[in-house]
C-alpha cells in the first residue's frame, strides 16, 4: 500500500512529506521511502500561522480561515509530491496529515487538549484521496499527552535485538523514543519531549536577521560563537527540565514569547549574536543529555537523530560529546532522510488508522490503553465509478455495434481482433504484477497461502487457478485455493445476489482465519463487487497483503488493496460480458500470478515441473520424462532413478546430478528451501 505522509512541525517553516510503501502487520512490518519532499510555506501563509499561534494576536475567524487556508496547501503539496515523484494520483491509496499544531495544553494541566488544523476534506477534495488527520486527540481522550507520537514509528522501524537505542527527533521541539532490546521485556518503551529542539535557536535567528533568515544554515553562526554557561546554568533551570515522564510541551512554553524574554536577557547581558546562538544550541544539546541521564532506564547504546537538527554539524557536534560514549547516527543510516521521518511516521500510523489497528504506545504517551488513532475524511464521492453504465466493462463497443449482420468469418474475425487487444493490456500492468509476484511469494515462504475471492467468471476464473496450481505444482489444497460468491454451487448455476453481500465476503475471511502471513486475491471484471471488496476490507485488518484484479481503470477495490492490477482490454464485444476480454485477461493474469510465485517457490527447474504429482498415467509418463530431461538420460534410466528415489522427482535429480545418495540429496532440498540449482551446488 502506497501512502503519502505530511508533517507541518512547530517550526512551522513549510510541509515535510513522504511517500511509503507498506506491507504487513505490526511487528511484521515491510516498508520503504520511495520519495520524499519539502514544500516551504509562502511568506504570508506563515506569518498567519504565527499570528494564529499568539493569543494576543490570535482570533477565532483567524483560525477558522486558517484552517481552510491550510487543508489548501496540504493538498497541493500532496499533488506537487506525487508529481515530483514520478507517480499519479492512482498510485496512492492514503493520506496521512498530521496537520499544523495550533495550540497544546498537556495531560499534566488542567483542561488538557490540542488542536491541529488543515481541513482533512480540503485535501480530499483537492487530492481525491482519503485522508487520516488529527492524530493526536485520541490519546488524550485516553488520558494520554498525545505526544511523542513518532515513538510508535521508532519502535516498528529502530528495534534491535543487540543494541538498546534512543530515536532523538529535533524539531521545534526535541522528544525522544528510548527503545529496549528485542526481547528484553523488564521494561516497555517510553517516550517524552525532550525541551526545545530548534525552536528558541529559530527564534534567535529571525531576531537577529531582522527576520530575513529563518534558521542557522549548517550551525554557522553558533559555531563562531561561544556558550555562555551562567546563562546556559540558568537555561536548564527551568521547571519543564525537571519533570517527570511522560510529559511533553510545545510553543506555549518554549514559543515566541518565551523567545522574546530570552533576547531581553540576551541584550542585558551582553551576549554577542554568535555566543547566544551558541549559548541556545548547547541548551538543546544539554537538555536532550540530562533528560536521558535522568529518565530513560538505562543509557542507550545507539542514538539515532532525525528531524531538522540533524542537519546542523554544530548541533550534531555538541551531542556527540555530551551523548558519549552512545554511537551517534541519523536516520539516513536507515534508508530514511533525517527530514522524511516524521512524515513517514505519519504515514505508518495513517495505515494503521486505516487497518483500525492501535497506533500510540501508552507506556510512551501515558495513555490508558493502546488507542486507533486519527479520524479518516473519506475520498469525494466519484458517482461515475458507482454506475455500471460509466464502466469500461459494461460500456457498448462501436466496433461491435452491428456484429449481428456480420458474416460469420467477419464475425470470428472481429472477436479474434478485440481479443488481440487483451494481451497489451496485461503487458502494461506487467510491473505492478511483478511487485504481487515478490509480495506473495514472501509470504508464502513464512507459511503464507494464496487465496482467491471473486463472483461470476471472476469466481470461477478463481477457482479454476487454484484447482490446476495443487497437480501443476504438487502443492497442499489449503496452499492455493478459491473461494465464489455463492459457494462451490455457483461454479455451474449462477447464484447473482450472492456477489451484492460483503458481509458474507467478509465472513469467508474469519473462517479462513486468515492472517498477515496470507495473501488475499479480490478479482472483480467491474472493479465494484461487494461481496470481494468485504473479504478485502476484512483481510486487511487482519494485516494480509491484499491484491485487486479488475478490468476498471476507475475501479472501486483499486482503495481497498495494497496493489491493484487493472488490465483494461477495453469494452466487450457484447455489452457487459465480461467472461469475453475481460475474463481472458483475468485468466492471463492469475496463470503467471500463481505460476511466477510457484516458480519463486522453487518449484520449477529450468522450465520443467519438478514438483508434479503424478496421480494419472498421463502424469507418471511426464514426471519420467521431466527426470529424463533434467538428469540427461533415458527414460527407463529415470523410471530406475524414480524407483531408487521413492518416486520424489527432485530428490532423483539432485541425486544423479550431485552424485549423492537419496538421503544425502534429500538433506540438501531441505538446506536449499527446495530449489534444486541450490541444492546440486552444495546449499
Amino acid at each position: 500500500m502506497k501512502i503519502l505522509g505530511m508533517m507541518s512541525g512547530t517550526s512551522a517553516d513549510g510541509i515535510d512529506t513522504a511517500i511509503l510503501e507498506i506491507y504487513g502487520v505490526i511487528p511484521q512490518i515491510e516498508w520503504k521511502v520511495l520519495f520524499h519532499h519539502h514544500v516551504s510555506y509562502p511568506d504570508a501563509l506563515r506569518e498567519e500561522i504565527f499570528a494564529c499561534f499568539r493569543p494576543e494576536s490570535s482570533a477565532v475567524d483567524r483560525i477558522c480561515r486558517l484552517n481552510f487556508a491550510l487543508g489548501k496547501a496540504y493538498g497541493e503539496a500532496a499533488l506537487e509530491t506525487i508529481q515530483a515523484a514520478g507517480l499519479t494520483k492512482d498510485d496512492i491509496q492514503l493520506i496521512g496529515n498530521h496537520g499544523q499544531t495550533l495550540w497544546h495544553i498537556p495531560a499534566n494541566l488542567p483542561g488538557a487538549s490540542t488542536l491541529q488544523i488543515g481541513e482533512p476534506a480540503v485535501i480530499a477534495e483537492i487530492t481525491g484521496l482519503p485522508v487520516v488527520s488529527n492524530f493526536r486527540t485520541a490519546d488524550m481522550a485516553a488520558g494520554g499527552h498525545g505526544a511523542p507520537l513518532v515513538s510508535f514509528a521508532d519502535v516498528c522501524l529502530f528495534s534491535s535485538a543487540k543494541k538498546v537505542r534512543a530515536a532523538q527527533n529535533i524539531g521545534g521541539i526535541g522528544n525522544v523514543t528510548w527503545i529496549p532490546k528485542i526481547g528484553d521485556d523488564s521494561h516497555p518503551p517510553i517516550a517524552f519531549d525532550t525541551g526545545p529542539g530548534n525552536m528558541l535557536m529559530d527564534d534567535a535567528i529571525e531576531r537577529i536577521s531582522g527576520g530575513q533568515e529563518h534558521f542557522d544554515r549548517d550551525g554557522q553562526l553558533a559555531a563562531s560563537g561561544q556558550a555562555d554557561p551562567d546563562f546556559l546554568a540558568e537555561l536548564l533551570a527551568h521547571p519543564y527540565f525537571h519533570m517527570l515522564p511522560p510529559k511533553t510541551t510545545g510553543r506555549e512554553e518554549f514559543g515566541k514569547q518565551y523567545g522574546a524574554k530570552l533576547y531581553e536577557e540576551k541584550k542585558k547581558r551582553g551576549l554577542s549574536d554568535a555566543d547566544y546562538l551558541a549559548t541556545l544550541t548547547a541548551l538543546t544539546a544539554q537538555s536532550i543529555a540530562r533528560a536521558y541521564r535522568e529518565f530513560l532506564p538505562t543509557f542507550p547504546d545507539e542514538v539515532i537523530i532525525h528531524g531538522g537538527g540533524a542537519l546542523n554539524p554544530t548541533l550534531m557536534t555538541m551531542l556527540r560529546d555530551a551523548l558519549a560514549p552512545a554511537e551517534i547516527s541519523t536516520t539516513e543510516r536507515f534508508g530514511m532522510p533525517a527530514e522524511a521521518k516524521e512524515a513517514t511516521a505519519f504515514a505508518l500510523m495513517a495505515y494503521q488508522t486505516w487497518r483500525r489497528q492501535a497506533g500510540n504506545i501508552p507506556s510512551a504517551t501515558g495513555a490508558r490503553h493502546p488507542a486507533i488513532m486519527g479520524s479518516i475524511t473519506l475520498a469525494p464521492l466519484k458517482p461515475e465509478t458507482d454506475n455500471p453504465a460509466a464502466h469500461v466493462t459494461e460500456a457498448q463497443n462501436p466496433n461491435t455495434a452491428r456484429i449481428d449482420e456480420l458474416s460469420t468469418l467477419a464475425l470470428v474475425q472481429t472477436i479474434n481482433e478485440e481479443d488481440a487487444k487483451v494481451q497489451p493490456a496485461v503487458t502494461a500492468i506487467l510491473p505492478q504484477l511483478a511487485q504481487a509476484v515478490d509480495a506473495v511469494a514472501a509470504r508464502m515462504r513464512k507459511g503464507g497461502r494464496l487465496i482467491y475471492f471473486g463472483a461470476g467468471t471472476s469466481g470461477r476464473l478463481g477457482v479454476l487457478d487454484a484447482s490446476e496450481v495443487l497437480p501443476t505444482f504438487g502443492v497442499s489444497p489449503e496452499l492455493v485455493t478459491g473461494r465464489i460468491a455463492g459457494g462451490y454451487g455457483a461454479l455451474l448455476h449462477a447464484v447473482e445476489d450472492a456477489e451484492d453481500n460483503d458481509l458474507l465476503g467478509a465472513q469467508e475471511i474469519r473462517e479462513l482465519n486468515v492472517t498477515e502471513n496470507d495473501s488475499i486475491v479480490g478479482i472483480a471484471a467491474s472493479g465494484s463487487t461487494p461481496y470481494v471488496i468485504g473479504a478485502l476490507d476484512e483481510a486487511r485488518q487482519r494485516g494480509a497483503l491484499t491484491i485487486g484484479l479488475a478490468c476498471n481503470p476507475q475501479a472501486k477495490l483499486a482503495d481497498h488493496v495494497d496493489i491493484a492490477l487493472l488490465p483494461v482490454p477495453g469494452p466487450e464485444v457484447i455489452s457487459g460480458s465480461t467472461r469475453m476480454k475481460a475474463g481472458t485477461a483475468q485468466k492471463m493474469v492469475l496463470n503467471i500470478l500463481s505460476t511466477a510465485v510457484m516458480i519463486r517457490q522453487g518449484k520449477v527447474y529450468g522450465n520443467l515441473m519438478v514438483d508434479v504429482v503424478p496421480t494419472n498415467s498421463k502424469l507418471i509418463a511426464r514426471q519420467r520424462g521431466i527426470t529424463a530431461k533434467a538428469c540427461g538420460i533415458s527414460e527407463d534410466a529415470a523410471a530406475e532413478l524414480l524407483a531408487r528415489c521413492d518416486g520424489e522427482t527432485k530428490t532423483a535429480i539432485v541425486c544423479h546430478l550431485a552424485g549423492v545418495t537419496p538421503d544425502e540429496a534429500r538433506a540438501r532440498l531441505k538446506a536449499a528451501d527446495g530449489f534444486i540449482r541450490r541444492a546440486v551446488q552444495g546449499a
